[in-house]
């Protein structure tokens, strides 16, 4: 069967048969303009099949930048650093400077040490103590990084000074612990005796035995009552009674050492109950809290990762 064109085709075509020059017959003129539309018309064809073709890859290409973050496992929708390792020796390290002493501590290991007016310092992993060999006849003063236990040597005529970064601790005699690791809350636990304790630059605030000393969420100093297993460390525990988990994971890395992230915010205020030694591994640590199933706990490029289960 014939293809018969429209009326703009037939109208074209008597013009393209006068061209012709001697009149063709109607067959020859339409088998003429048949030769000469065909390519054009396949010509359109493929330009509007390639115009639609463009048109679904860069709608394809939009819906995929679009989903692909949402399809992608391997990024987490959160990454929160609860503490991030530190640079501490490998094993434990004394540096005189004149009348200066500095004793630093590496990860899973506790020193004792009696400064020279006899006030006895267990001093925690990772951390740092500042000291002057001989105190002087006024005060007697030292700098923390990190965790200690102090029992002060007593002296009414020379207060005893504890400085950290954000919180600066006074007594005469008495037995209380420090804890002020960087990108942590500070505290004070006081066991026998008063303290005064104060952030720096503000009033002082008197501490009774069993209280403890902290920064609330508004940065202020808040006392309240310490609970038992507050010290534990001392005693060479991991000791949680009800704790919320960033503060656990936080005490877990400062021992060890180890940076940790959370990919989840709200994993951040679980509570859990734990009592372990602290001279299991890392690794075993982990194991526990994960048979646990609030969590799931892994070791990712030297850090601790928490995430959903």
């Amino acid at each position: 069967m014939k293809n018969h064109p429209d009326t703009n085709d037939q109208r074209l075509q008597a013009l393209f048969g006068e061209a012709l020059g001697t009149t063709p017959t109607n067959e020859q003129t339409e088998q003429a303009w048949q030769e000469f539309i065909t390519p054009r018309r396949a010509s359109s064809s493929k330009r509007k099949n390639l115009y639609i073709g463009i048109t679904s890859a860069a709608a394809l290409i939009v819906l995929m930048l679009v989903l692909w973050p949402l399809m992608r496992t391997d990024i987490p929708k959160e990454s929160i650093q609860v503490f991030a390792s530190l640079e501490s020796p490998k094993e434990i390290t004394y540096t005189e400077e004149g009348e200066r002493m500095e004793i630093s501590t590496p990860a899973g290991t506790t020193t004792s040490i009696t400064l020279s007016d006899g006030t006895q310092v267990l001093l925690s992993a990772n951390s740092r103590l500042e000291y002057a060999k001989h105190f002087s006849a006024g005060k007697r003063e030292v700098t923390l990084t990190g965790e200690a236990r102090f029992n002060v040597a007593k002296d009414a005529g020379r207060p005893f000074i504890v400085h950290t970064e954000q919180i600066q601790t006074q007594v005469l005699g008495t037995v209380f612990d420090v804890k002020a690791y960087p990108q942590t809350q500070p505290d004070v636990t006081l066991y026998e005796g008063k303290v005064e304790v104060s952030l720096n630059g503000t009033a002082p605030r008197l501490m009774q035995p069993g209280e403890q000393a902290f920064l609330n969420k508004e940065g202020k100093l808040q006392l309240a009552k310490a609970s038992e297993e507050t010290g534990k460390w001392a005693e060479g525990e991991f000791a949680f009674d009800n704790k919320e988990l960033k503060s656990v994971m936080q005490e877990i890395g400062s021992w060890y050492n180890i940076s940790v992230v959370f990919h989840s915010r709200p994993l951040l205020e679980e509570r859990i109950y734990l009592r372990m030694n602290r001279k299991a591994s890392a690794n075993e640590v982990l194991t526990i809290l994960n048979d646990m199933g609030i969590a799931k706990f892994e070791m990712v490029k030297e850090k601790i990762v928490v995430s959903k289960t």
